[in-house]
């Protein structure tokens, strides 16, 4: 607007025929002055278009991350899953670089951004464990086996977790108000679970032996994702304050993860690698200027599969080692709302 109104000063001026070169000179040193006081006032902190923003993130996660290991001799075997909850509120940061649209400041064309999350609380719900065995089976030596499901078991969890995200994304303008572009990221993601107070039941024949409920820790388990992932952004101006965006991305993901059996001197180690997805959408709100809410839910699933090694440290099996085939899977929402703000 200060442009146009010294452009327009200029031609009314210059219209009129002012003669006098000093007055002119000195006039024109105040255009100057005044236009690069309106290009600064266009600039971000690190420049023309060029901006940071940072923000902080609160929400809720739920889902789970499980794995599943089965051991076959033909038709003869054995499988087990334990099922690890995430149901916490967690606060985390978000630090970005972000290059406008020189036409439409509420565009991104290009933009890096780093994220941290963590939980607050412990508790994380309910841990689920079952074992199934085959019909001509039988571990407990009772002369007969129960095929299917043969033990049960719920525990109590307790959760630490971080995540770190460091994403890219470029994008293209094929409309005034649609902005769409590739993307590229990586995710680091680490769970650490303490189990404790086990409730379990057995069935059929292994009901006598295998029901029971012990107090006190049962076991310790972490696994850690390593997730590099590319997909498309998109973003839709619905009004000059008010827009959405939406990402889906894909990933060939890693997990690796460490459970140790305390009940059981029991310690199994996996890694495991395989594809995911992620998906998220949000809706941003720019309430005052450089201020931004913004709330949204993103959706992620991996499944891997590879190997555990499996070895016991104590008890009446100790020195016993195997090699297991194994599934660690993860699937969660998250549902978050951000507070940035734009400098």
């Amino acid at each position: 607007m200060k442009r146009i109104i010294v452009i327009s000063i200029l031609v009314i001026f210059l219209g009129m025929g002012i003669s006098n070169l000093g007055t002119d000179a000195t006039w024109a040193e105040e255009v100057t002055e005044a236009e690069e006081v309106t290009e600064v006032t266009r600039r971000g902190f690190l420049g023309e278009n060029i901006f940071a923003t940072i923000g902080l993130q609160s929400g809720y996660i739920t889902g789970d991350t499980k794995y599943h290991i089965s051991s076959y001799v033909g038709a003869t075997g054995v499988e087990s899953e334990l099922e690890f909850p995430l149901g916490n509120f967690f606060l985390g940061l978000e630090g970005a670089l972000v290059i406008k649209n020189p036409e439409n400041d509420k565009q991104d064309r290009a933009r890096l951004a780093i994220g941290w999350l963590t939980n607050v609380g412990g508790d994380s719900g309910t841990m689920k464990d079952s074992d199934w065995l085959t019909d001509d089976l039988d571990i407990a030596g009772v002369g007969s086996a129960h095929p299917g499901l043969d033990v049960y078991s719920e525990s109590d969890s307790e959760l630490k977790a971080h995540i770190v995200d460091i994403n890219f994304l470029y994008n293209f303008w094929p409309l005034k108000t649609v902005s769409i572009g590739p993307m590229i990221g990586y995710r680091y993601q680490y769970l650490d679970f303490n189990i404790s107070n086990i409730n379990q039941v057995g069935y059929g024949p292994y009901a006598p032996g295998y029901t029971t409920s012990v107090s006190g820790p049962v076991l310790d388990y972490t696994v850690k994702y390593h997730i590099p992932y590319y997909g498309l952004n998109s973003d839709f101006l619905f009004r000059d304050t008010l827009w959405f965006n939406s990402r889906v991305a894909f990933t060939w993901a890693f997990a690796n993860d460490r459970d140790d059996h305390v009940l059981r001197y029991k310690l199994g180690e996996a890694s495991c690698d395989g594809p995911g997805v992620l998906a998220n959408i949000n809706a941003n709100w720019e309430f005052l200027p450089n201020w931004l809410f913004q709330v949204g839910g993103e959706y992620t699933h991996i499944n891997t599969d590879g190997t555990q090694d499996l070895s016991y440290y104590g008890g009446p099996f100790a020195g016993f080692t195997a090699t297991v085939d194994d599934e660690i899977t993860y699937s969660a929402w998250i549902i978050s709302t951000y507070l940035k703000y734009r400098f």
